[in-house]
């Protein structure tokens, strides 16, 4: 994929051309490499989402080409927002938000959720420079696995990875997530975010009554048997 400069510097635009293509050309662009966390779908093409049948109730939304720097229409299912907040990066022509200046920082949400407990999953794509360990779910934070890993020989350098942040039972009706890069020359090239419902688990308050109601009604039972009996 080449990168195409939306700087109007002509010294920017000589720079990214020199240097973008021989970097993202061994990737292939819009599509995830390995399933992760076990979920149905494999990402096969940008029309194929990670997450092949989402459970009921659930919300997911993923950019697989990505627009613009800020990206209000993902390409598989629901909606939410992508946006590069820094303002020192660009859309490449191959869908990729790059910035050779500066580590590249974004937030993303998921708007509208009904309210409850949620399991929240973040999946990442980039080529060259790392994200960053940390990233923050309402201002949470969450480590990240490596789900995959390949050198990119040429160019910047670096890697094409893919990583995965999980944050377990949040109590949210929307969720904004932040992340970013460890240093400059960070391509995003795919972005996913995966919301699932939690079954509710009743109090033990709830218990109680439950045990205590059928308690009456184990007893009530025993005596409607012993006036049968006499």
């Amino acid at each position: 994929m080449s990168l195409s400069s939306r700087y109007s510097l002509v010294s920017a635009l000589a720079m990214v051309g020199a240097l973008s293509a021989p970097t993202i050309a061994q990737a292939t662009g819009a599509q995830w490499d390995s399933p992760a966390a076990g979920f149905s779908g494999n990402g096969a093409t940008s029309a194929s989402p990670w997450v092949g049948s989402p459970a009921s109730g659930s919300a997911l939304a993923e950019w697989n080409f990505i627009h613009s720097t800020t990206d209000l229409s993902p390409d598989i299912v629901g909606s939410g927002s992508l946006v590069e907040t820094t303002g020192s990066a660009f859309a490449t022509s191959g869908g990729n938000i790059y910035s050779f200046s500066a580590a590249t920082s974004f937030t993303a949400t998921i708007d509208a959720l009904a309210a409850g407990t949620w399991d929240v999953y973040l999946r990442v794509a980039t080529l060259g420079t790392s994200v960053l360990d940390a990233a923050t779910l309402n201002g949470v934070s969450a480590t990240r696995t490596l789900t995959h890993s390949e050198a990119i020989t040429g160019g910047f350098g670096g890697g094409e990875e893919e990583s995965l942040w999980v944050w377990s039972g949040v109590d949210a009706s929307s969720l904004v997530l932040r992340f970013g890069a460890s240093g400059s020359s960070m391509s995003l090239d795919q972005v996913a975010i995966y919301a699932a419902p939690v079954a509710a688990v009743p109090e033990p308050s709830t218990w109680l009554m439950m045990l205590a109601g059928l308690g009456a009604i184990s007893a009530l039972s025993r005596r409607r048997g012993e006036a049968t009996r006499r």
